[in-house]
């Protein structure tokens, strides 16, 4: 049996840990150089307390270059859209129609850098052109030829606003929707007729209004598809489809932030399975001092269980329960100057770390004694790392005591227990008997 830990609360706890150190840092609607930061992390639950070794790939500029190239390679036909638009019958109200033959439209510069932010599971780019620029000539509804016909400019931004969606599970992104808008239009006279007629209000009108936005939006979002399929082209040189090949299937999505830059971050974790069950047995002694009384009901007032680590440090370090807990049975044996139980915790997994904990389950079959704590022999955690046929002890602070043995060597436990009444001398402890060795 596995303990899957997909996006619950220790994959949270990881990310707002990673967060903290500065590795996924959340930003809020910032300039961004465009760049993308992919960053590959996996824990390794044999060694639970080292934190996830990640691997950081930054693509400088890659979301800002692909607006960039969408933008470049369909300008032209955004213009002959809005081109199309202005020409046609009274395409300005009425009686203005612009002149296709002396037509002049020249789409801003691309930007330096974008608005970007991470909202509802999706990354949104703000992507602004300033300084696009229309000259025409328009017919206008008065008698006078095409002499008293005005010529004027038109200064505007257009706006590109793109969803990126991070899905869940490792896949290429890809966009789902560009929306165009047009905002701060401005109008110049080029020649008289633009300075003088009144009727050139309703043109005015046309330009600053929502007809003109519009019309501008409508003729950015006809090239949508194709805006869509060139951001994400320049998007799959992430080859975040290996990545999901190497393991790495949970993703997340996020802003970081490191010496004023500003990058869309996805995080690729390996799932963290870590497995509860299995074949093994952690045999188990629980001793205390001979002479000193004995649990109320004999061994079977004793028992243990074990548990595993579900997560990393950065997580908090949290434990699951492992294996089928052991209860004592039958009577106390004696051994040499000790008392004890022994018994055994099973269908525990190999190959990690797992720590023990006993527990007395009743009281004391005699008040001239009392029971005052019960922990692992010497200052380790009680825990073993099981194998096929063996088992390496971890006791002692220095974290992992190696020795292999087969069958598994016993995980000690003393059951601390010392008079009732007050002591007026202190009784050495006896000697270690074998089954205690480190």
């Amino acid at each position: 049996m596995l303990h899957s830990l997909r996006f619950g609360a220790v994959a949270v706890a990881f990310v707002l840990a990673a967060e903290a150190a500065g590795l996924f840092s959340p930003v809020i609607a910032s300039p961004s150089g465009g760049t993308i930061q992919v960053t590959k992390s996996a824990w390794n639950y044999t060694q639970p307390a080292s934190n996830p070794v990640s691997t950081v790939t930054n693509y400088a500029g890659l979301a800002l270059s692909a607006m960039n190239g969408a933008f470049n390679s369909n300008k032209a036909a955004v213009c002959s859209a809005i081109k199309a638009k202005l020409t046609s019958a009274n395409g300005m109200g009425k009686g203005f129609t612009a002149h296709p033959e002396n037509f002049v439209c020249n789409p801003g510069t691309p930007p330096s850098s974008l608005d970007v932010s991470f909202s509802g599971g999706a990354f949104v780019i703000v992507y602004t052109i300033t300084g696009n620029y229309l000259e025409l000539t328009t017919t206008t509804p008065t008698v006078f030829g095409s002499y008293g016909d005005p010529r004027f400019s038109v200064l505007f931004n257009s706006t590109l606003t793109a969803t990126i969606p991070v899905p869940t599970q490792t896949a290429p992104l890809a966009v789902t929707s560009v929306i165009g808008s047009i905002s701060g239009a401005h109008l110049d006279s080029h020649n008289l007729p633009a300075d003088l007629i009144q009727d050139l209000a309703s043109v005015v009108a046309f330009f600053g209004g929502p007809n003109f936005q519009a019309m501008g939006q409508n003729a950015l979002d006809s090239q949508s598809i194709n805006l869509t399929s060139s951001v994400n082209t320049a998007l799959g040189q992430l080859n975040l489809g290996q990545v999901s090949t190497q393991g790495f299937s949970q993703f997340l999505g996020s802003m970081t932030s490191s010496g004023g830059n500003t990058a869309m971050a996805l995080l690729a974790q390996k799932p963290i399975n870590v497995p509860t069950h299995g074949m093994a047995s952690a045999p188990v002694i629980v001793e205390w001092t001979y002479g000193y009384g004995a649990p109320t009901g004999g061994c079977a007032a004793l028992s243990a269980s074990a548990s595993v680590q579900a997560g990393p440090p950065s997580a908090g370090s949290p434990m699951s329960p492992a294996g089928t807990p052991g209860t004592g049975r039958g009577a106390v044996t004696q051994s040499g100057a000790w008392q004890q139980c022994a018994f055994a915790v099973s269908g525990l997994p190999t190959g990690l770390p797992i720590k023990l904990t006993a527990a007395l389950n009743g009281g004391w079959n005699t008040t001239k004694y009392k029971v005052i704590g019960l922990a692992p022999y010497g200052d380790g955690p009680g825990t073993v790392t099981l194998g096929n046929r063996s088992m390496r002890r971890s006791i002692g602070s220095s974290g992992l005591s190696v020795s292999s043995v087969s069958p598994p060597a016993p995980v000690v436990f003393l059951l601390g227990v010392r008079p009732a009444g007050p002591m007026h001398s202190v009784r050495s402890a006896p000697a270690p008997f074998p089954t205690r060795h480190p």
